[in-house]
């Protein structure tokens, strides 16, 4: 049992100095739980809570996460197979094979424009990244290989499910000139042995990391991922979900199935649920951005909202996270940002000024999202409304809202419009209402360089503490914090027990290093 220490001063019990010791105490006592990889106690206003990072080789060798992940692949890889065993599937048209891309809201297949417009700009969005050597992970039933291949002098797919990649080797069959680019492997994400050091120049990861079992699995790709990709390279992870974004989401997907009698009350419920049994992976920005103190080949992240006009989950709630490998080159540029909530400028505003400023760079920041202005409008009025309030009412008061938002796609528009500029949008910021930063370069200016360094505006440090969701980890969690209470208990003198013990993927600090306290009970009030 430790016991507690006072340090006095001249006066007696110095009462913040007694507070610092009681915090120390207590972060070095859940320092001896081999579940513990990093600890902090901060005050909350009288109640000790303590935040603790798990230590991942803990949960995943003693609380069994490894065998959990390894259910969760099983169970996806059987939905995947059995997908391609349909007749859609085997009446699909060759590279744009949809089967099993359903709608959240529907419930029903994503219309195939929909699909086409998400095909098109990301295969896009690869390109730009010039590849030549690629290897694709969780490359699926092909839609982006038989795009992206025949432009590259070799092309690796991976893919855990065999059925897929039966279908994706009967299409390559149909294009001999394609399938001799491609070497098609069977295996999981995390199993990339056998693949040498600086082999690719690109790697994609495209609408696939939801279907990880935890973050900790994905960390373990990307780390062999960076390790592949030669410097000057990049990591491509594609149509992320939104850790931040959620909420809105599932609100939005419960206020459109709900009959318009349905009240308040059982709307934040089904709400609630749908988050907590939420079975994909939803990952914050920020999680990527920390990647690169984890990984020093990682030069510089690049976080952009999807694009497309297309008005589905998909444009509304994901993005693309690009990682940089190896020393970066190029263009660098490091303005100040307007902030738009200032002036709530129109996208006729914004035409307005480039044409007026020709030759200068603009950055634009907190710009209103109006692909999910309405969905946070509904989740604002639904998170006070009175329990009788309807489904019906909400959706008629949502009617009468007036949008103020910019759509992100008609600022990227403007690119067109012969102004002269280049466009780029970032989410790196990571705000839960969803808006971006957009940043306008002559385009002359550029010298060829298509992805610039942009000092955009940093995320906010209380984004740091939560990475991701934990799909059915529930109870390991539990598990976990339950082992640290008794811990605590046992070592520690009952006055110094935590009133709280809560799971975090990250610290944030401050400048200096120093744990970010206030950042933390920011995040723990949210």
């Amino acid at each position: 049992m430790v016991t507690l220490t006072d340090k006095a001063g001249d006066g007696g019990t110095n009462k913040e100095a007694q507070r610092a010791n009681q915090q120390a105490m207590i972060e070095n006592v859940l320092h001896t739980h081999l579940g513990v990889r990093e600890a902090a106690v901060v005050y909350d206003h009288d109640d000790l809570v303590a935040f603790v990072v798990p230590d991942d080789a803990f949960v995943d060798d003693v609380l069994g996460r490894a065998n959990t992940g390894s259910t969760v692949l099983g169970k996806w890889r059987k939905v995947f197979d059995l997908s391609q065993l349909t007749k859609d599937a085997a009446s699909a048209s060759v590279g744009f094979n949809t089967t099993g891309w359903n709608s959240s809201y529907t419930r029903g297949t994503i219309p195939a424009s929909e699909m086409r417009e998400w095909v098109e700009n990301t295969v896009s969005d690869i390109l730009q990244l010039r590849p030549k050597t690629v290897c694709e992970i969780g490359c699926g039933t092909g839609m982006l290989v038989m795009q992206i291949a025949p432009r590259c002098d070799r092309y690796v797919a991976v893919d855990f499910s065999p059925a897929v990649l039966d279908r994706l080797r009967e299409q390559l069959q149909t294009v001999p000139a394609v399938a001799a680019r491609v070497e098609v492997i069977e295996r999981r994400a995390d199993h990339l042995d056998g693949l040498d050091e600086d082999l690719f120049d690109t790697l994609v990861l495209s609408s696939v990391v939801q279907f990880f079992p935890n973050i900790a699995y994905l960390t373990k790709v990307l780390e062999k991922a960076v390790n592949i990709v030669r410097p000057g390279g990049y990591v491509y992870v594609g149509d992320v979900r939104s850790l931040q974004l959620l909420e809105a989401f599932a609100s939005s997907v419960e206020l459109f199935q709900a009959v318009d009698g349905m009240n308040a009350g059982e709307l934040r419920e089904r709400i609630r649920r749908r988050i907590e049994r939420e079975p994909e992976l939803v990952i914050s920005p920020a999680y990527f951005l920390s990647l690169q103190h984890q990984f020093p080949r990682i030069s510089r992240v690049d976080i952009r909202p999807l694009r497309g006009r297309a008005d589905n989950e998909m444009t509304r709630y994901r993005y693309e996270a690009i990682l940089h490998v190896g020393h970066e080159t190029g263009a660098s540029f490091d303005d100040e940002f307007l902030d738009w909530t200032e002036r709530k400028w129109t996208l006729d505003d914004v035409r307005s000024m480039l044409r007026q400023h020709p030759n200068e760079r603009i950055g634009i920041k907190c710009i209103r999202n109006a692909r999910i202005e309405k969905d946070l409008a509904a989740l604002a009025i639904l998170r006070v409304a009175d329990a009788g309030y309807t489904a019906g009412e909400l959706r008629h008061g949502l009617e009468q809202n007036l949008a103020e938002g910019i759509h992100p796609q008609a600022l990227l528009d403007l690119e067109t419009e012969g102004l002269g500029f280049a466009v780029f949008l970032s989410w790196a910021a990571g705000r839960p209402d969803g808006s971006y930063d957009a940043f306008f370069v002559p385009k002359r200016s550029l010298q060829g360089i298509t992805l610039p360094a942009i000092g955009w505006p940093e995320t906010n440090a209380s984004k740091l503490a939560r990475l991701a969701n934990a799909p059915g980890q529930g109870k390991l969690r539990n598990e976990l914090i339950n082992q640290l209470v008794a811990h605590c208990s046992q070592n520690l003198p009952e006055e110094l027990a935590p009133a709280e013990i809560v799971l975090v993927d990250m610290l944030p600090r401050a400048a200096d290093g120093a744990v970010a306290s206030q950042e933390l009970l920011r995040f723990r009030r949210a």
